[in-house]
């Protein structure tokens, strides 16, 4: 893809989410969110921030353990700074490990082939600790008896389950590389005879290649599982702490959220940060409304309200935090260089 197009593409799914966002808006009425907002306790919200640096802390202390590296000022700085880019930029969170990797050597000294390879599974064991803390969730409200939610719990007890499997094969040692060729071949054969696309991704070669870049990775977690537990476990508790918000904020407005249902609607809609616009701007916020609908029960513009909150809380400012980290690094490199 050119250049041009592939900013034309960025500005359409900009425009696209903010878009979705007034459509929204209008659709609830942009009178009742001004006023509910309006009537919200600042002490309850507040916390919902001090939440948010914790998890945000967890998720640089699993980074840490994977590095072998004893937490700092200067790390935290750094790995604040590549969050920022990370969420400035469309499909961030695919970009994220290098741009994480790359701040944290500049800033820190540690080498990019080091880093990379952790910042890749840190954020696994972040996929992981989302959809752990959703299949926890979900279990409990199946459990007080929201039996539909039941073959979502089973989606996610699959995923979970599936990623600690591979993690498990990785580590006693399995040819995983025959496995994946073998089913790409199957795809090759079949689907790409329908697909030229299809057809080049599972080639034998680019399936190589593709192995090849996760080789650092691999070798990690084949040396020292352990780290790979601490960074896994550190991810469930900051996934916890980054659902919060959802509890706070209702608490605020004078309306309840359930633990459960926040640890539910808050990591199932970020899966939407996939969508080639920062942050997911838009389509998260609707996905979360009408999830907080759904499972909490509570109306549409408290919905819009509590949603509004969380991502104020869990995107913009953890936005904000990563630009005054980066300013900080700037001025102390500005400093040192003088």
């Amino acid at each position: 893809m050119s250049r041009a197009r592939h900013r034309l593409s960025v500005v359409a799914g900009l425009a696209a989410g903010l878009l979705a966002l007034a459509l929204f808006g209008w659709l609830v009425g942009i009178e009742q969110v001004v006023s509910t907002v309006a009537s919200l306790d600042p002490v309850p919200f507040a916390l919902g921030l001090v939440a948010v640096v914790c998890g945000v802390g967890a998720q640089f202390l699993a980074l840490a353990a994977l590095l072998g590296v004893r937490p700092s000022l200067g790390g935290a700085l750094a790995y604040l700074r590549g969050v920022y880019g990370r969420q400035l930029l469309p499909v961030g969170n695919v970009a994220g490990p290098v741009l994480i990797a790359y701040s944290m050597r500049s800033a820190t000294g540690i080498p990019t082939d080091r880093a990379l390879p952790a910042t890749i599974i840190a954020q696994a064991a972040t996929f992981l600790g989302s959809t752990v803390v959703a299949l926890g969730g979900t279990v409990a409200l199946v459990a007080g008896g929201r039996s539909g939610l039941l073959p979502v719990a089973g989606v996610l007890a699959v995923v979970a389950v599936g990623w600690i499997a591979l993690v498990g094969a990785l580590v006693a040692g399995v040819d995983l590389d025959r496995i994946v060729h073998a089913a790409a071949a199957v795809v090759n054969r079949t689907l790409g005879r329908i697909s030229g696309r299809v057809a080049t991704r599972t080639s034998r070669e680019a399936i190589r290649r593709g192995l090849g870049e996760f080789d650092d990775a691999r070798r990690l977690i084949r040396e020292d599982p352990s780290r790979i537990v601490a960074a896994a476990a550190l991810s469930v508790l900051a996934w916890t702490l980054l659902c919060l918000p959802a509890v706070t904020t209702g608490v605020a407005l004078g309306t309840p959220v359930a633990l459960a249902v926040a640890c539910v609607a808050v990591p199932v809609s970020d899966f939407l940060n996939l969508l080639p616009v920062p942050g997911g701007v838009g389509g998260v916020e609707v996905v979360l409304a009408g999830a907080l609908v759904a499972l909490a029960g509570v109306d549409l513009a408290a919905a819009a309200v509590i949603a509004f909150g969380v991502r104020l809380c869990t995107y913009w400012f953890v936005l904000l935090l990563g630009g005054t980290a980066t300013t900080l690094l700037s001025a102390r490199g500005g400093a040192v260089g003088s």
